[in-house]
C-alpha cells in the first residue's frame, strides 16, 4: 500500500475501535506506535501479517525482515556457515538447516523449527508454531558501510499450511537484490 493508503486504512480502523470515543481511538493509535518504534529499534525494516481462510481453516502468519549490524569478516560463506551452526545448536535437537546459494550472489544460512508461544493470561497457555529464519549476509559495497546481516522471519501458528507458505519464502529469498546505494525511503505519514 501507498502512505496514503496505509494511513487511511489505520485510521479508519482506529475510528472503528475507537466507536466514537478519541481518547480510546488515541490509545489504540499510541500502542501501535509504540509497537512500530519497537520494531524499529530491533531493525525491523519490514513487518506483515496474513491472517484469513487458507483451506477453509482460518490461518495466520507473520513476516518480519530486519537489517543487523554483524561485521562478518571478509567471507559471507564462512559466515552464513557460522550463523547456522550457532543457530541449529542453540534452538536444539528439533531445528535444522543448511546454506544455500541466492541469486543475488549471496549465501543464506536458513534454519527452521517448532517454537511455543507461553502467556499465563491466554487460554490456552501454549501454543506452538513453525519459525523459518534465513540469515543473509549483506554484501560489502552495498549501502551502508558497516557489514550487516539480513534476517528473514517467518512463523505460523498454522503448521498443517506450512507447504504452502513456503513457496512464498523462496520466491522471496530468490528475489533479493543489494544496491550500493540507499534507497529513499518516504516521509512518514502524520497520523492524528
Amino acid at each position: 500500500m501507498s502512505p496514503e493508503e496505509t494511513y487511511a486504512l489505520a485510521a479508519g480502523r482506529a475510528r472503528a475501535y475507537g466507536n466514537g470515543d478519541a481518547g480510546r481511538e488515541r490509545a489504540f493509535l499510541n500502542e501501535v506506535r509504540g509497537c512500530s518504534l519497537a520494531l524499529e529499534r530491533a531493525g525491523v525494516v519490514y513487518a506483515g501479517a496474513v491472517l484469513g481462510y487458507l483451506e477453509e481453516e482460518l490461518s495466520l502468519a507473520v513476516l518480519t525482515v530486519a537489517v543487523r549490524d554483524f561485521d562478518y569478516g571478509p567471507d559471507a560463506r564462512v559466515a552464513a556457515e557460522g550463523t547456522l551452526q550457532s543457530l541449529v545448536a542453540s534452538r536444539g535437537p528439533m531445528w535444522s538447516g543448511a546454506v544455500y546459494p541466492l541469486p543475488c550472489g549471496q549465501p543464506a544460512a536458513v534454519v527452521t523449527g517448532p517454537r511455543v508461544f507461553r502467556s499465563r493470561d491466554m487460554e490456552p497457555t501454549d501454543v506452538p508454531f513453525a519459525e523459518l529464519q534465513a540469515h543473509v549476509p549483506v554484501p560489502e559495497g552495498a549501502a551502508g558501510t558497516e557489514r550487516r546481516m539480513l534476517v528473514v522471519n517467518f512463523s505460523t501458528p498454522a503448521v498443517r499450511h506450512w507447504e504452502r507458505y513456503m513457496p512464498v519464502l523462496v520466491r522471496l529469498l530468490s528475489g533479493l537484490s543489494f544496491s550500493e546505494t540507499e534507497a529513499a525511503v518516504p516521509p512518514p505519514v502524520p497520523v492524528g
